[in-house]
């Protein structure tokens, strides 16, 4: 696996198959494609955080696996200090892979607050479909640019991607539940030809916007994650 000097995967493939869309950059700056982690928060939330999709995205680490950083607010906001450690790992089986990223989060501040996600740019042909949250989704219906939010029944609940090359699934593991914890899968394109996003979002209950309003962690109290997709190539292949 292949990482940028922040931690993203610059890419995923079974086989010849580019399951995750490769890192690329983006005409007038920024980048689409990859795997990256959103943390401490996803998406835009001010107060308490500062920078759409966190700092840990953009915060240097040793690329040796496992990804070790210190995250501390980047501005006026104070949402804590924290140290996060991930790890990513894959298998490989006959026309099928898997790929485990866990990571722990871990208060050091008397409190940290937390909203992470998980940021996969699936590639999709024609003809995709998502199976979330018990609805079915074509993709090349979503609408551009506009996120659509889909709150799990319960946080084992699996997303499915359909495409002509290969079927994928994911689901994400929350530990420890001590605290009401609630799982929204965000679901995302600004180009529903090439590629869609499909992100877990852990906090505590949902708020007006259908997202996870943020968890408090208490000092050394740790939040694991780990999230896995297992992709198989298309039977028709």
């Amino acid at each position: 696996m292949q990482f940028t000097d922040t931690g993203t995967l610059i890419q995923w493939q079974l086989d010849d198959i580019d399951v995750v869309a490769p890192l690329h950059d983006k005409p007038g700056g920024g980048s689409r494609g990859g795997v990256y982690l959103c943390i401490p928060n996803f998406e835009e939330l001010s107060p308490p955080f500062s920078i759409k999709h966190g700092e840990y995205r953009t915060t240097v680490c040793d690329v040796t696996l496992p990804h070790q950083k210190t995250l501390s607010p980047s501005n006026e906001n104070d949402w804590g200090d924290i140290a996060v450690v991930t790890d990513w790992e894959e298998t490989n089986e006959q026309r099928s892979k898997t790929l485990k990223v866990t990571t722990t989060i871990r208060a050091l501040s008397e409190t940290a607050l937390v909203r992470p996600g998980f940021h996969p740019y699936f590639s999709i042909t024609p003809n995709s479909f998502l199976d979330i949250a018990g609805t079915r989704i074509d993709v090349a219906s979503l609408p551009h640019d506009s996120m659509r939010a889909y709150p799990a029944a319960a946080s084992s609940d699996r997303v499915k991607l359909s495409t002509e090359e290969f079927a994928a699934s994911m689901a994400c593991e929350i530990n420890p539940q001590a605290q009401p914890i609630a799982l929204a899968f965000g679901v995302w394109s600004d180009k529903n030809a090439e590629y869609v996003c499909i992100e877990p979002i852990i906090g505590k209950q949902l708020g007006s916007d259908g997202l996870p309003t943020p968890l408090t962690l208490r000092k050394d109290e740790e939040l694991v994650l780990a999230f896995t997709i297992h992709a198989d190539r298309s039977r028709s292949d």
